[in-house]
């Protein structure tokens, strides 16, 4: 494989990442790196900025590890990360870059977050390696490779609230989730402990193609936001402080793209 590797200055630590340029997903972060000097530079930023010391970081949907590596550089030996991804492919990348960075403040798990403790069946994505999903990534017309390259993994599936309860975890400060379109499944399996502001800040894509898969809208998913007593935010490319999203001034439909969940009483905190 055709692989390059990268440094990462974070709070005064140097982070190694290596990537496969035979991978697009790997070339486009690449090319954020070089040409933005982050991969998603607004939710770096954002990361950046709301994670402290001694936090709590959740990156679910964790890939190879890119925001699980600055988060656990930014939560110090003092915090903790839990980085969850299903894709053996993935994790394997995910587990080489907490082990060659020597990231003992990080808990890598391999399984799926869902509705159910116990196993599940993931779509494997040809086409786009952080793509995997718990619909089938070959309906979306863009992925030709797919559709000729079918492919199921049974994993094993966690309900979120079982896994962090197991470790202990009833406080995090920032949680990422990045799922395909399972963004509002895992909100609502878990809506009694968001509700209760046990989660302060998070980090959702928006992807309509896939919400719709998973039986949900774009509407829909917003309203259940709010009605988990979270603010919707835009994180900014230059590191000021996230945007109020009006209820009618959206992002095109059209693209995926991230925002800010935040707690009306976490924002002073900011």
């Amino acid at each position: 494989m055709d692989k390059i590797s990268a440094n990462l200055a974070i709070n005064g630590r140097q982070i190694a990442m290596t990537f496969d340029r035979a991978s697009p997903v790997h070339r486009a972060m690449l090319s954020e790196l070089q040409n933005k000097g982050g991969y998603e530079l607004a939710s770096q930023l954002f990361l950046m900025r709301a994670l402290r010391s001694g936090d709590t970081f959740v990156d679910i949907g964790a890939h190879i590890g890119y925001f699980t590596m600055l988060g656990a550089a930014v939560v110090g030996d003092g915090g903790g990360v839990v980085a969850i991804e299903p894709i053996e492919e993935n994790f394997q990348q995910l587990t080489s870059h907490i082990d060659a960075n020597e990231m003992a403040n990080v808990d890598a798990v391999k399984t799926v977050i869902s509705d159910n403790d116990g196993e599940t069946d993931i779509f494997f994505n040809a086409d786009n390696d952080g793509g995997h999903a718990l619909w089938d990534p070959g309906n979306h017309p863009a992925n030709e490779l797919t559709r000729q390259n079918p492919r199921v993994d049974q994993v094993a599936s966690r309900r979120l609230t079982s896994l962090l309860a197991e470790r202990g975890i009833d406080r995090v400060r920032l949680m990422k989730i990045d799922t395909e379109g399972a963004e509002a499944a895992i909100l609502e399996d878990s809506r009694d402990f968001l509700a209760a502001g046990h989660v302060e800040f998070a980090i959702l894509e928006v992807n309509a193609s896939g919400l719709r898969h998973m039986g949900y809208d774009v509407d829909g998913f917003f309203a259940l936001i709010r009605d988990l007593g979270y603010i919707i935010c835009l994180p900014q490319d230059d590191g000021a402080p996230p945007v109020l999203l009006a209820r009618d001034n959206r992002p095109d439909p059209g693209y995926v793209y991230n925002i800010i969940l935040a707690r009306p009483e976490a924002l002073d905190s900011l």
